[in-house]
């Protein structure tokens, strides 16, 4: 909806028909008086039109540098967006690798397990190999030497006198 709103700038009267509201052009008509009149009072000779002329030079300035601030902006935060897609991409990989490395360990895990676990059918009981060999040789070494079997050797320390007589 259009707003017709009387301003005055450098001490004229305008009917400005605008879609903002009144109290917002009524701010830029006092901010742009204030503008002028700061211009005009820091050069005296100059006149309203001539304080007007440079007032729209320093706004269409501030514009132009306004615009380019916002245009690196946009572009800055292109680049973050791009930087953030590749970093999901790179987040999404290392996950799908990560899954992949532990279904690997888990399949590793379970043939390790596999090997190294004897079931005893005579007892049914599940032991791992290594528990198996060190039951076998803790006999083996525990065993006692028949000295009586042919090729058994015969022990420098045995303490049977019979059989230490027989030696010499």
């Amino acid at each position: 909806m259009k707003n017709v709103v009387n301003v005055q700038l450098a001490g004229r009267s305008y009917n400005l028909n605008s879609t903002e509201s009144e109290e917002y052009t009524q701010k830029l008509a006092r901010e742009l008086n204030r503008r002028i009149t700061a211009i005009t009072n820091a050069s005296p000779s100059l006149s309203a039109l001539d304080g007007a002329l440079l007032c729209a030079l320093d706004c269409l300035d501030e514009l132009t540098k306004a615009n380019n601030n916002i245009e690196n902006i946009r572009n800055q935060i292109k680049d973050y967006v791009d930087d953030a897609g590749e970093a999901r991409i790179q987040a999404d990989e290392a996950n799908k690798e990560v899954r992949v490395l532990r279904a690997r360990v888990e399949a590793l895990q379970a043939e390790l397990k596999k090997r190294t676990t004897v079931i005893r059918y005579d007892n049914e009981k599940v032991e791992s190999a290594k528990d198996m060999l060190s039951k076998e040789i803790d006999a083996a070494i525990n065993k006692p030497m028949n000295t009586n079997a042919p090729g058994a050797q015969q022990s420098f320390f045995n303490t049977d006198p019979a059989a230490n007589a027989e030696r010499k």
